[in-house]
């Protein structure tokens, strides 16, 4: 999940959109260690693992949405 916000981070996507490229861009999946037969998390999941991140102040010196 991690590598997926790094993507996010670096590709300046909202929630939704990294969804999409997850789903159809295998260099992203592969990236993120999602096998083509998985399911792409949800957008929602992403905002609630960052929100869990800022909540354990894991996001310090990090990006803000």
């Amino acid at each position: 999940m991690f590598k997926a916000l790094l993507l996010q981070s670096w590709y300046k996507l909202c929630d939704r959109a990294l969804e999409k490229q997850l789903a159809r861009d295998l260099l992203f999946r592969r990236f993120v260690g999602l096998d083509i037969s998985e399911v792409v998390p949800g957008h929602s999941t992403f905002w609630r693992f960052w929100q869990t991140l800022e909540k354990l102040n894991l996001m310090e010196g990090c990006s803000t949405r």
